[in-house]
């Protein structure tokens, strides 16, 4: 046995004894095992991340007129502990305490803020900016707030920007606020209200704040415990990440399945960056004279180009004779509502087509959101664009013929 071999078999053996002494008689593990798998609603159906459910939730839990049974506890206790010790606020906790707030109104998405609160009796405005996994963009604070002002002139305006760890706002206007309050907040009012609470709405709310313990709170039991983990079996777990299934490969095991699948496409030659196919009905033999491109000789194929936050699809000229390539590119370039990436004639690869897949906000999404959301996008795409795209082609009769020429 050379050297080469020997170091590679003992590379492997070390590696062994790492990932046998992560899983052995580790508690730490088993407790992040077992914490993990105590049924969770919102872990079920995978809202852990999606922000836009986060603030569904809080919105419904501050509205004092929905049929949690917690009236308006939640909406004072939250405004409450916002405003508490800021000198320069309109509101006091006081204020807030002795103000019936029962007839607030909450609204979703008005003039994009993610939850408005109005409450015309005491006229007070209540803006919540909700960031779970994304950041400020566009000065929206100060745009948000302005637009509340204009709204409600004269009014007491609580703003605040609720984050995973209560970052600083960029409009001093605007109250940081951290999820780990708004855990506190929900666990002390099922603590005081639990036996006024419908059994169904108890469970749910704790199930809610347990999530948050979870996931997005940092400094949770769970986060100490991977804290712990980590610091002890590093060299383990970075094993593991190395070998982690990604999203890109993920991406193409979907995509090669779902063509293998439609009995009307032929799979090409496919890498993690590049899946390829052609639609058998445009499978000429004219069109398989090509060279330096993938074995199969074809010179036109749709090209899935897969990075790491996007997904776009495209149909590609590739190399081949010159004059069958001229003839193709010459006839597309005559229905530019279809092949709307053509515009110069290259000696080898010329893009004639292009269509976006996924936007970057779907690469936010979990493993299961995201592959569902690519699932509707492909199917989609294969009932629209690829089917005009394949009957413009088609009309082009010369190349039905296998010994056509320009």
């Amino acid at each position: 046995m050379n050297s080469a071999a020997q170091a590679t078999i003992s590379t492997d053996n070390t590696a062994q004894r790492t990932l046998e002494e992560f899983v052995a008689n580790n508690d730490d593990l088993e407790r992040l095992e077992l914490s993990l798998r105590r049924f969770n609603l919102f872990e079920a159906l995978k809202l852990v991340w999606h922000e836009v459910r986060h603030s569904d939730f809080l919105g419904y839990l501050l509205d004092p007129q929905q049929n949690h049974g917690l009236s308006d506890r939640f909406l004072k206790a939250m405004l409450q502990s916002a405003v508490k010790g800021r000198a320069n606020s309109s509101v006091t906790p006081i204020d807030i305490d002795v103000w019936n707030l029962t007839s607030a109104e909450v609204h979703r998405e008005w003039q994009n803020i993610d939850i408005f609160v109005r409450d015309d009796t005491n006229r007070l405005a209540v803006i919540v900016e909700n960031k779970v996994q994304s950041e400020e963009h566009s000065n929206q604070l100060a745009r948000y707030y302005e637009v509340v002002a204009k709204e409600c002139a004269g009014w007491k305006i609580v703003a605040v920007y609720l984050t995973r760890e209560g970052d600083s706002p960029s409009d001093e206007r605007f109250i940081a606020y951290g999820y780990s309050q708004v855990c506190d907040l929900i666990e002390k009012l099922v603590r005081l209200n639990g036996p006024m609470l419908d059994n169904g709405v108890r469970i749910v709310i704790g199930h809610y704040a347990e999530m948050l313990r979870r996931h997005i709170v940092t400094e949770s039991e769970i986060s100490e415990l991977c804290r712990r983990i980590y610091a002890k079996h590093k060299q383990a777990l970075d094993l593991i990440y190395e070998h982690r299934p990604d999203r890109q490969q993920m991406i193409r095991q979907l995509l090669e399945g779902w063509i293998d699948q439609n009995p009307d496409l032929e799979r090409d030659h496919c890498t993690k960056a590049y899946i390829r196919f052609i639609p058998k009905i445009l499978d000429f033999a004219l069109l398989k004279q090509g060279s330096g491109w993938t074995p199969s000789g074809r010179m036109l194929l749709f090209e899935v180009v897969n990075t790491e936050d996007s997904l776009a699809v495209k149909l590609v000229i590739g190399p081949g004779p010159g004059d069958v390539r001229q003839k193709l590119f010459d006839a597309v370039l005559a229905k530019k509502s279809v092949f709307n990436s053509v515009s110069k004639f290259y000696p080898q690869w010329i893009t004639i087509f292009a269509h976006k897949l996924l936007s970057k906000k779907v690469y936010e999404l979990p493993d299961g959101e995201f592959e569902e959301e690519l699932r509707k996008q492909w199917k989609k795409f294969c009932e629209k664009e690829l089917q005009e795209v394949v009957k413009a082609i088609e009309e082009q009769t010369w190349i039905h013929t296998p010994n056509a020429t320009a």
